[in-house]
């Protein structure tokens, strides 16, 4: 690894923690729809249009921000959500765009779960995003 990328990579971790400590207390002290603005990543909460079927494809760029980004949510000592990995990469992306949605379904033993994933320009980054409904469509 040359050292140009070594400091790029450790830019990456102190921006990629320094975010996540205030994504931590926005979710501990407001509400998601606030906390998005904060970070300036759009949300859609109460469309019933199910994820995108296109998987988004970024630039060759955002590839160190985004397995940073993971890296320190997977260590992260409130817990490796999926929320909280799709609101530092969209803060860290928030250039492109991002769309938080969250969906939610039954498996095959009728448990419950839920998932969040992002979307730029209509395509998910989430291949996983398409085995949920849409939270909007749980309103019908």
């Amino acid at each position: 690894m040359t050292p140009r990328r070594r400091v790029r990579l450790v830019l990456e971790l102190l921006l990629a923690v320094s975010a996540m400590m205030l994504i931590e207390i926005s979710l501990r002290t407001s509400d998601l729809p606030t906390t998005c603005r904060r970070l300036g990543v759009g949300w859609d909460l109460t469309s019933a249009a199910p994820a995108a079927a296109r998987h988004a494809v970024l630039p060759r760029r955002t590839r160190p921000t985004v397995g940073v980004a993971c890296f320190v949510v997977s260590r992260w000592p409130a817990g490796d959500t999926c929320l909280r990995r799709c609101l530092l990469i969209g803060y860290r992306l928030r250039n492109l765009g991002p769309v938080l949605r969250i969906g939610v379904r039954r498996d095959a033993n009728g448990e419950f779960s839920a998932h969040s994933w992002l979307e730029i320009d209509g395509a998910s980054l989430d291949p996983a995003a398409s085995a949920y409904a849409a939270l909007g469509s749980a309103r019908r």
